[in-house]
């Protein structure tokens, strides 16, 4: 068929000065949209590709789509079924901070009490980040460093701070012989 029209179009327009692409490309679209089948389709696949897309980037964004929508979030946990992920707290670390900490040794032993307080600043809840602890002597060199996670360290530490929560908890670390008169805390999502 595609020949046809192109013979049709040289030989109507044979011996002038005019682009053949252009007007191949022309004859084809007018095809298109003179078939009524041709035309719905064109008007259901501009409707549908751009909800298409939306879903796309909703589930890409799941988690926090979930916990701004928490009505969306059952929604999104169907959408992940046949895909095999899941919906959880979505991971910010702009929104968690280290509200306080302290590091004190414990008299007689080479031990060494953490204490630590973790705030979530945004309006939904994020997931628990880990803790990226460094130890340095007095010369601040590095002692050791540790990444403790929040189940490692007790205190009942949850899988996502609410909204606006605070969670705190003591832990012993044990260093051996080697002095510590300094450290680090950095939150991270491994």
């Amino acid at each position: 068929h595609a020949r046809a029209v192109a013979h049709r179009v040289r030989s109507v327009f044979d011996g002038r000065e005019v682009d053949q692409v252009e007007l191949i490309y022309t004859e084809f679209v007018s095809l298109g949209t003179q078939r009524p089948v041709v035309r719905r389709l064109t008007v259901a696949a501009a409707l549908a590709l751009p909800l298409l897309l939306g879903a796309q980037v909703a589930l890409h964004q799941r988690d926090l789509v979930a916990a701004r929508w928490p009505g969306s979030a059952d929604l999104l946990a169907a959408l992940c079924a046949p895909l095999h992920c899941s919906v959880q707290a979505p991971r910010s670390l702009d929104a968690v901070s280290v509200e306080s900490s302290g590091l004190t040794r414990v008299e007689g032993a080479p031990l060494y009490k953490l204490q630590v307080a973790v705030r979530n600043r945004a309006d939904w809840a994020v997931a628990m980040p880990a803790l990226d602890l460094t130890l340095t002597d007095p010369r601040g060199e590095i002692v050791t460093r540790r990444v403790l996670r929040a189940a490692e360290l007790g205190g009942g530490a949850p899988e996502a701070l609410a909204a606006g929560a605070e969670w705190s908890t003591l832990a012993t670390l044990d260093v051996g012989d080697r002095r510590v008169t300094g450290y680090t805390i950095d939150l991270f999502y491994p």
